[in-house]
């Protein structure tokens, strides 16, 4: 949707047509960052940290989203003036795509877990979580968007395991789920 804004921009000749695509690109983004990544900080933070330091954790995560809040607001003038407005938004378009390999690399899922399955989960080296998430994203797009059919990779967490011992039909489920 930043693309979409940005790229709205050009169309220079036509002053409701550039308002539409800027306003429908700002809200649309705006309606999907707020109900899908927006919140994350705070909820993976509630669940990420052990309850006795749980406090410290929020009180961190809130504080460097509030910061880089702030660095967006101060630098936006200035990279607006560098940039043009076309560019701008494609220089924040340029900082989702990085963000979203981030967070695939470095941040483990953690929905629905007991704190015991946490600290399976946080036990996994940040290095093999990355490189089994590159597997599983170019496993990913070979099945969905090659519609290869090849078989998903075994899990990477012990509790997935046991899962998957005793239903064995728990990891084709779960594939199914993140494709459809």
């Amino acid at each position: 949707m930043l693309i979409w804004t940005g790229l709205g921009f050009i169309a220079d000749d036509h002053t409701q047509v550039q308002t539409g695509i800027v306003a429908s690109g700002v809200y649309i983004f705006s309606a999907i960052y707020s109900a899908g990544e927006g919140p994350v900080p705070f909820t993976y933070s509630a669940e990420a940290f052990p309850l006795y330091i749980r406090d410290l954790g929020m009180g961190f995560a809130t504080a460097t989203c509030w910061f880089f809040n702030f660095i967006l607001a101060f630098t936006w003038p200035k990279i607006v003036s560098s940039f043009g407005r076309t560019g701008a938004f494609m220089w924040y378009a340029a900082w989702n795509f990085a963000g979203f390999f981030m967070v695939l690399w470095f941040l483990p899922e953690t929905k629905g877990l007991t704190l015991e399955e946490l600290d399976e989960v946080f036990s996994v080296s940040t290095r093999k979580h990355a490189a089994w998430q590159t597997k599983n994203f170019l496993n990913g797009i070979q099945r969905v968007v090659l519609r290869r059919h090849i078989d998903p990779l075994p899990p990477l967490y012990e509790h997935q395991k046991r899962l998957a011992v005793t239903n064995p039909d728990w990891n084709n489920k779960t594939e199914t789920a993140h494709i459809e």
